[in-house]
């Protein structure tokens, strides 16, 4: 039985329960919205990720009727703690814009039921379980066929599964549309078992990629409803403004039932690339909406910098009046100088804002890690300036970074002592491949602007 059929049979069921409880059921139905409800008033986004959680609690624990909703409907409990921070799909599921799929495979003891999609012309959000009894948990990766689409990015890499507890997989296509189909494969592997490859400081080279040792894949054609998939619209700005002295233009906006863009353009003349931004959203009534989670921007294809800024969606809200609020600009100067190490001598020279050089130390094999220190006082909140690609040595060869890691204490490099001090945070990364005394950095970006009063834009 799929669950579009499931669907029908408790739809039929609850057709003899009171009136709150039958509005809550038909919620969570298959069937279409209509444009015209996307007026209506939702509170989710309004109380934000954390409020929305803990409505749903204590709206499970303390309403009856949809206590015994979650009890008879066991997925709907788990696809609201699913989307709970996440004010967008919150509000899809709110208004019924899910489309069901349930369809199952099981191979050699694991069953996965993808269960259900929330898509639109930009995105996907895929729901399901993997159900597997001879052992505690399980690893999975994903592998997509897109065709011929290559604009995609995706913020779920390798995951740690509990027999059927509900995941969620998130696709985001930066500049082509959603198929019309999209082939995703499970494979499943043993911690204990996996054989991928990881980067030996000892050795100081990157040995290739090596697959881990699947288990089983299971793969699967997803075939997408093209009412879900054409939704969406442009919403035409073209609004000059200023940010510390550069110049740019608001396109448009594009507002999805997922998520929200907004498009700009810098002027040719600019002398930094804007590498960040700290924005919200804000319509009449107050309510607010902000960065989601994974994907948060994307590259401008004909310049420096960053172009488009993802927010959470407004798609569903009541309001008609739309205002984009700037509170913190990240550039990146285009004379900006390579920071240069000197890690012999443990010195740095044109290091970016709000960052100290800490430490570098010698690794087993020859090569270093550095670390850094980050202020968030003096930057105007956390952000890892070091955030870097790679390295550059004095002949010009270069190297690639690896892996990174970030910390709120640290130690100090003359008395071994660990500090931890409120608003500083450590980040350090090793150095694999080179074994030298200085080398040249390229952080992404190298000073941040506050705006005390925020740069405020009518969308609409």
């Amino acid at each position: 039985m799929n669950r579009n059929s499931e669907y029908q049979i408790l739809l039929s069921e609850l057709e003899e329960t009171p009136d709150g409880l039958k509005d809550i059921v038909q919620r969570v139905s298959a069937r279409k919205i209509t444009l015209q409800r996307r007026r209506r008033l939702i509170l989710t986004p309004v109380l934000g990720a954390a409020a929305c959680f803990t409505a749903f609690v204590l709206l499970v624990n303390l309403s009856i009727p949809f206590a015994s909703a979650c009890g008879r409907v066991p997925w709907l409990r788990e696809l609201a703690k699913a989307v709970a921070f996440s004010p967008s799909l919150s509000a899809a599921v709110e208004n019924e814009y899910v489309q069901p799929i349930g369809e199952t495979k099981t191979e050699d003891g694991i069953t996965v039921t993808v269960e259900y999609v929330i898509v639109d012309r930009k995105q996907v959000n895929i729901f399901y379980t993997a159900q597997f009894s001879d052992r505690e948990s399980l690893f999975v990766d994903y592998d997509y066929d897109m065709g011929e689409i290559h604009s995609w990015a995706s913020s779920s890499g390798s995951a740690q599964l509990t027999s059927g507890k509900l995941q969620q997989i998130k696709l985001e296509f930066v500049e082509s549309n959603v198929p019309a189909s999209l082939g995703v494969s499970f494979g499943f592997y043993d911690w204990e078992a996996r054989n991928r490859a990881e980067p030996d400081a000892a050795m100081m080279e990157i040995p290739e990629y090596q697959e881990p040792d699947y288990l089983v894949k299971i793969p699967f054609l997803l075939e997408f409803d093209p009412y879900y998939t054409a939704q969406g619209e442009i919403i035409p700005v073209d609004t000059t403004f200023t940010l510390d002295g550069q110049q740019f233009t608001l396109t448009e906006v594009e507002l999805y039932p997922t998520h929200l863009r907004v498009n700009l353009k810098s002027n040719a003349g600019n002398t930094a690339g804007l590498q960040g931004l700290e924005l919200y959203l804000e319509n009449e009534y107050g309510e607010r909406f902000e960065r989601p989670g994974g994907l948060t921007a994307s590259g401008d294809p004909e310049g420096d910098g960053m172009a488009t800024f993802w927010l959470d969606s407004t798609f569903f809200s009541h309001g008609r009046n739309l205002t984009l609020y700037i509170t913190q600009a990240k550039w990146k100067d285009k004379d900006a100088p390579k920071v240069r190490l000197n890690l012999a001598e443990g010195t740095a020279e044109n290091l970016p804002q709000g960052v100290r050089f800490l430490k570098a130390e010698h690794l087993y094999g020859g090569s270093w890690e550095v670390t850094f220190l980050n202020s968030e006082q003096e930057i105007g909140g956390s952000s890892n300036l070091m955030s870097c690609h790679g390295f550059w040595d004095e002949a010009g060869n270069h190297y690639d970074i690896w892996q990174s890691g970030s910390s709120i204490s640290f130690q100090d490099p003359e008395t071994g002592e660990w500090i931890e001090e409120e608003g500083i945070s450590a980040e350090n990364f090793p150095l694999l491949g080179f074994s030298g005394d200085v080398v040249y950095l390229e952080p992404t970006h190298n000073r941040v602007t506050n705006f005390d009063n925020p740069v405020a834009i009518t969308i609409k």
